[in-house]
């Protein structure tokens, strides 16, 4: 029977199926994720895990620890719990980022954790943005964090899978955040809630990676599960970068040439013929800028409208998990250079990561102030 790319990616990853099984969409299942990430709530999830009264993290490759949620607090209470989720990574042999490497999805990504036809969960309800590049990402609770360190396993029911045909270009100006504000918007009735979105259609090819990511990040609030993009060229180009990256650190195990080559010629997709609970169409070309609100990701409201209300701005932000790499940043600087920020407003830039600091349009950007 015909499967779709998520229902393949389960299956490559559950455990206690029978000879010949197939996983679908309702069927309940057992997997091991590739890496389970935790934040700054690893210390609420290493107290679920003492009271399990297990010993030691079953494999300490799995865990991936990333300060990131609340690194501006330098009040001793802050740093005791810092120090001690460090501590506990030390002797647990588990890889852990500290406060100021970036934001932990951006990390999870940058250091080749996620991968195409991978699956990868994290306590934190933004770990859809892995499905930009061809994972499959989706949060898990702390409790289930805890139980991922004892027994490397936790369970799912498999959702019903939604495809997305983009078609068409955005226009300049037009970013893949009005993309995913325009399906919050027009689709609000809970059409795709506890679904997985599966992107598709000749409009993902005219998408950067960044904007992928941005747009599977914001199915969180959508109310999916998952959304996810194939893996195509950008996609195979982008993970050769990270590989070059990573190699160029010594690291040469996570992303190897072999798997460059598979995700090129063998990349995960849906069967054919496979049946999807139910399709949506969007022309990128229609799409105008959008923000969200008042009071709810499920109302949109166009940059016109907002303009005619010439509402006043106290503070504003460049930093997110769903934005903040380079290419917003340089999409920013354009807008700014020259000017200045008004009166009475306060404006936060910070990038999705260290790796990221350096982009000479964010100093352009910085110097704008």
């Amino acid at each position: 029977m015909a499967q779709t790319v998520f229902e393949k990616i389960v299956q490559a990853h559950a455990v206690g199926l029978d000879a010949g099984q197939e996983v679908h969409a309702a069927d309940y299942v057992t997997l091991v994720p590739d890496h389970v990430m935790t934040h700054d709530n690893t210390s609420a999830v290493m107290g679920k895990f003492k009271g399990l009264g297990v010993p030691k993290i079953k494999n300490p490759r799995q865990p991936v620890f990333t300060l990131d949620h609340n690194i501006q607090d330098l009040g001793e209470d802050n740093q005791a719990k810092y120090r001690a989720i460090a501590e506990f990574a030390a002797a647990n042999g588990v890889t852990a980022y500290p406060a100021g490497r970036g934001i932990g999805h951006q990390i999870m990504i940058e250091e080749g954790y996620v991968k195409p036809g991978g699956f990868c969960v994290a306590s934190d309800s933004h770990s859809n943005t892995y499905g930009g590049i061809g994972a499959l990402g989706t949060p898990v609770v702390r409790t289930d964090a805890a139980a991922l360190w004892a027994i490397g396993t936790v369970w799912w029911q498999v959702p019903r899978t939604i495809k997305v045909n983009l078609t068409g270009t955005l226009k300049p100006g037009v970013t893949g955040k009005d993309v995913i504000i325009t399906l919050c918007g027009l689709y609000n009735q809970g059409e795709v809630l506890n679904a997985v979105i599966e992107f598709g259609g000749d409009g993902v090819s005219k998408l950067s990676i960044e904007e992928r990511l941005t747009i599977a990040n914001m199915t969180t609030e959508w109310g999916a599960l998952a959304g996810w993009f194939p893996v195509d060229e950008t996609t195979v180009a982008f993970m050769e970068g990270r590989r070059i990256w990573l190699a160029a650190q010594g690291i040469t195990d996570r992303i190897t040439v072999e798997d460059i080559e598979q995700w090129r010629t063998r990349p995960p997709k849906s069967d054919a013929d496979a049946v999807f609970a139910a399709e949506i169409d969007l022309d990128l070309a229609q799409v105008t800028p959008h923000v969200s609100g008042p009071h709810s990701l499920q109302v949109m409201t166009s940059l016109a409208e907002m303009d005619a209300k010439k509402m006043a701005i106290q503070k504003a932000y460049l930093v997110s998990c769903t934005n903040a790499r380079l290419g917003d940043i340089e999409q920013a600087a354009a807008v700014a250079e020259g000017g200045t920020v008004a009166e009475g407003v306060e404006f936060y830039i910070a990038a999705a990561s260290k790796p990221i600091e350096p982009g000479h349009r964010q100093r352009r950007l910085a110097e704008a102030h």
